[in-house]
């Protein structure tokens, strides 16, 4: 046993004691496990606390971010609308007998493509729309005027082809405005891509669910251009062949049906997964519906198999759904692009306005006629009020009244006086066409003394009825389209009644057209004395 003194701290406490050095053990590690605790507190309340922070400034920056994307939806304002084009859009004539006017727009926002509407343009041409009371037209009353239901009187339909996100960003909220509705062709397999470009599933749905939009078919991923051959040239995804580098050949017919046919299915099968009302409407990517040689009229069938109608585009023009499309399942749009006046705009609506065929008198209306191709050109009247059809010598000619307008009449009756003939045989005649550019369209020709109804087969004229007639300077005829039939009457005798083949709901339809031959420099000049349409 040691005997050694232990000698006391200077604060009177001994040195080296057991207790001492127990309870001095103990502060320290309590305030290693202090020091410990508050390293990890610190390492985890710490980031944390900053993550909060600079969250809440985020967030901040967020909502600020979005109010001012507020403002953009909502006050996208339009100038008051021209006087004058209201009164002319209020004005336009319309007609049971007709189709839908239909636009196309691709993007709203402010890039530089052509194809991109500013919002202010957008929220202009809707306003003059609202202004002169026109109404939008939904998927369904397309569906129903496909079926046989006319469309309501100043009528148009806005369209937007790709899914661009701009629509919800700017169109929505203008459409919103004016109490509008619009169709989006969206292509489903870019849909949340290329971001922020295309609109997401979440943006589509809550547009849908406003009740203004409806979300039809673009295809899933063919809306794009393929390899046509090894030296690198493309096309559409849906009208060509595509080149299989690693075969070192072109597809085959079959493997191109069932490439096609595998996207449109596609393109359906996706909208109805993400909640949406199967599509009844397909339009073609670029407007691209004419496949290559070898492969004719598979995209057709495969399109006509799984939609109501597809839609077309023609950029830079006015144009209105013509009756060969229509006989195909096919509706025309105009595309409405960034270089569109408010003007333009205007003079485009009205240029495919309807007439109705009721009471209408065409003579009256000489700057409305066109040549077959339908360039403008004025009708020549003669002193008396009728009509000079002269071609020339050698020479045929044909005019056609308001095409347009009035291109999908399916029931009505023109009453004509064709003449400007002298004796038999002088080499010239008269004609009327109803039914123009339609498939089954019928031609009435008349010279002094003879007449031949005739309708054009595809490439061939196919001879209905001909026959003599006492040789007079003029003669009268009387053509009744009906739904199912071309009647006509001659000087008050029936000489022919032909019937039309309808194809599912298309009835066949078109307006008129007159004609005029000389067979030398000596025949008479051909006339049309008198002409109505009821």
């Amino acid at each position: 046993m040691s005997n050694r003194v232990l000698t006391p701290k200077p604060d009177g406490s001994p040195r080296n004691s057991s207790k001492g050095r127990d309870l001095w053990h103990r502060v320290v590690s309590m305030f290693i496990s202090f020091a410990l605790v508050a390293v990890v507190v610190g390492y985890v309340v710490g980031p944390a606390a900053w993550q909060w922070t600079a969250a809440t400034d985020r967030q901040a920056e967020l909502s600020d971010y979005t109010d001012r994307v507020f403002e953009q939806f909502t006050n996208i304002s339009a100038p008051p609308s021209d006087t004058d084009l209201v009164a002319q859009l209020k004005a336009a004539s319309t007609s049971p007998q007709a189709g839908p006017i239909v636009l196309t727009y691709h993007d709203i926002g402010y890039n530089s493509s052509e194809y991109t509407v500013t919002p202010e343009a957008f929220a202009s041409q809707m306003q003059l729309l609202a202004d002169a009371g026109w109404q939008t037209l939904s998927a369904g009353q397309l569906s129903d005027w496909l079926d046989g239901k006319p469309l309501p009187p100043h009528s148009v339909q806005i369209t937007f082809d790709d899914g661009a996100h701009g629509i919800w960003q700017y169109a929505d909220p203008i459409l919103a405005r004016n109490n509008q509705r619009a169709v989006a062709y969206v292509i489903t397999g870019f849909v949340g891509t290329r971001n922020p470009y295309y609109a997401t599933w979440s943006e589509l749905t809550r547009m849908h669910a406003s009740g203004r939009w409806d979300i039809q078919a673009h295809t899933h991923l063919g809306h794009i251009e393929i390899p046509t051959d090894a030296a690198g040239h493309t096309g559409p995804f849906l009208t060509n062949l595509q080149y299989l580098p690693e075969a070192n050949r072109v597809e085959t017919p079959s493997e191109f049906r069932t490439r096609v046919s595998e996207d449109l299915l596609e393109s359906k099968k996706q909208l109805v997964t993400h909640g949406f009302p199967e599509p009844q409407f397909f339009a073609y990517p670029f407007s691209a519906h004419t496949e290559v040689a070898g492969v004719e009229g598979v995209l057709g069938e495969a399109v006509q198999s799984l939609f109501k109608a597809a839609m077309l585009d023609t950029p830079r023009a006015a144009v209105a759904t013509r009756p060969s499309e229509l006989a195909v399942g096919n509706v025309d749009r105009m595309d409405m692009t960034s270089d569109v006046s408010i003007e333009t705009f205007a003079e485009r609506i009205l240029a495919v306005s309807p007439i109705s065929p009721a009471g209408v008198q065409p003579l009256s209306i000489a700057n409305q006629w066109t040549t077959y191709t339908e360039d403008h050109v004025r009708l020549t009247m003669d002193d008396s009020g009728g009509a000079v059809i002269d071609p020339g010598p050698l020479g045929y000619v044909g005019r056609l009244f308001a095409p347009l307008k009035t291109g999908l009449w399916n029931r009505y009756t023109v009453d004509a006086v064709l003449g400007g003939f002298g004796r038999a045989g002088e080499g010239t005649a008269t004609g009327l066409t109803v039914l123009t550019k339609d498939p089954q369209q019928v031609d009435i020709s008349v010279s002094a003394d003879s007449y031949t109804i005739s309708q054009l087969k595809g490439t061939e004229v196919r001879v209905l009825a001909q026959g003599k007639l006492p040789v007079a300077g003029s003669h009268q005829a009387e053509v009744a389209v009906d739904f199912g039939s071309v009647t006509v009457k001659i000087d008050g005798r029936q000489v022919s009644s032909t019937p039309l083949v309808r194809s599912g709901t298309y009835v066949p339809a078109g307006g008129i057209q007159l004609t005029g031959y000389r067979q030398t420099a000596e025949s008479p000049v051909p006339r049309v004395l008198e002409l109505s349409v009821r």
